[in-house]
């Protein structure tokens, strides 16, 4: 039997979906697991964590130049942690046979710091489970890295590991850099000098004493406030993104979650809570990405995009006017202070059929800074 038909059994054993980017040698793979295809590796990737964050087993299929494309979400996701297992399978050109240059993919895995797996043919069914226990267990994604030589090899053993499913946690303690720096000062061994100790020591919530919050005239903080009650009520959250849209994890509000980099909200959010909340300026950098395969797929997401033509976080540079690129998906579009906000947030979250974006206009005050509030 062909070792690549055997390890598209296997994925297809281990994982509740797949996705895909085509490209050698992997496009028989994917074709095999009938993998949904994405226009680019990283939207593939936000797919396969928003599946985690709803607790399924997802695995992305891409060749040696994607692992480029994913690289951002792929860090992201090792402190942000996952619930479900993900699972990369990097098709490696060795040859170049159909790409342009010779990668290893096996690097990634100490720039993301996360498991690499490389099998033998023999070893390629029981590779997916193997990677997607120490997802899992690790609470990041894991790589399993083959070769044109490894996929068209012909093995006689095509057993199965037995699947496990587990569960890694969003933010656990002692598995993604954040919680090892919320409880560093307990795991941090004694030492003999305190002076040394002192010098070293982490800095963490605790001890920085405060978070950081929207500024204080911010025209979105009665948006904000309506998006509390009402994920609150309906007991759900939102998937928020980099840029102020972020603060909305910490107090006063605190109803956003999983952040895996800039412009993944859309992604991530259309395969887990379905209610994305990002800026302007991320929707530019690769959103808009996102939200065309979603368009195209006749997908379900209510997203909100604080349209503030600014750069908020980075020293307020302008950002490009985002309607001309959004109008093939006849967004609804307001002011801040808006009477019908609170209506159309409500109607978005509860109703959420198809593709419906909510442009929330408003503009920075300026001079001001992001204000603090004490832990």
């Amino acid at each position: 039997m062909k070792a690549e038909d055997a390890f598209a059994s296997a994925v297809l054993h281990g994982s509740d979906v797949c996705f895909a980017v085509p490209g050698y040698p992997v496009t028989d793979l994917a074709e095999k697991c009938g993998a949904e295809y994405t226009l680019n590796e990283k939207i593939a990737l936000e797919y396969a964590l928003g599946m985690s964050l709803s607790g399924k087993r997802a695995v992305v299929i891409v060749k040696n130049a994607g692992m480029n494309t994913l690289s951002d979400p792929l860090v992201s996701a090792t402190y942000q942690g996952l619930k479900a297992g993900v699972v990369i399978i990097a098709g490696d050109d060795t040859e170049v046979r159909g790409s342009q240059t010779r990668q290893d993919s096996r690097k990634y895995g100490d720039v993301a710091s996360v498991p690499v797996l490389e099998p033998t043919s023999d070893d390629l069914c029981s590779s997916v489970e193997a990677a997607m226990q120490s997802s899992e267990t690790y609470s990041r994604v894991a790589i399993i890295r083959v070769t044109p030589a490894v996929l068209d090899a012909e093995i006689s053993d095509v057993s199965l590991l037995e699947r496990r499913d587990g569960s890694g946690i969003v933010f656990a303690d002692d598995l993604t850099m954040k919680g090892r720096c919320e409880y560093a000062e307990t795991i941090t061994a004694v030492m003999k000098q305190k002076l040394i100790r002192e010098n070293i020591v982490p800095e963490t919530f605790a001890s920085r004493g405060h978070y950081r919050t929207l500024c204080r005239n911010c025209p979105y903080k009665p948006l904000f406030s309506i998006l509390k009650n009402t994920l609150s009520k309906n007991n759900t959250v939102a998937i928020c993104d980099t840029g102020c849209s972020l603060l909305s994890k910490n107090p006063p509000f605190c109803f956003s979650h999983a952040n895996y980099g800039l412009g993944s909200s859309p992604a991530v959010a259309a395969k887990s809570t379905k209610i994305a909340l990002m800026g302007d300026y991320a929707v530019l950098h690769s959103g808009l990405n996102a939200l065309i395969d979603m368009y195209e797929k006749h997908g379900s997401l209510f997203c909100i995009i604080l349209k503030n033509r600014k750069l908020g976080m980075t020293g307020g540079q302008d950002c490009p006017d985002i309607l001309p690129y959004l109008a093939r998906f006849t967004p609804t579009v307001v002011s801040a202070d808006d009477p019908r906000l609170e209506e159309l947030v409500e109607k978005g979250v509860t109703e959420n059929t198809g593709l419906g974006i909510l442009v929330v206009e408003g503009e920075c005050p300026s001079g001001e800074n992001h204000e603090t509030i004490e832990c």
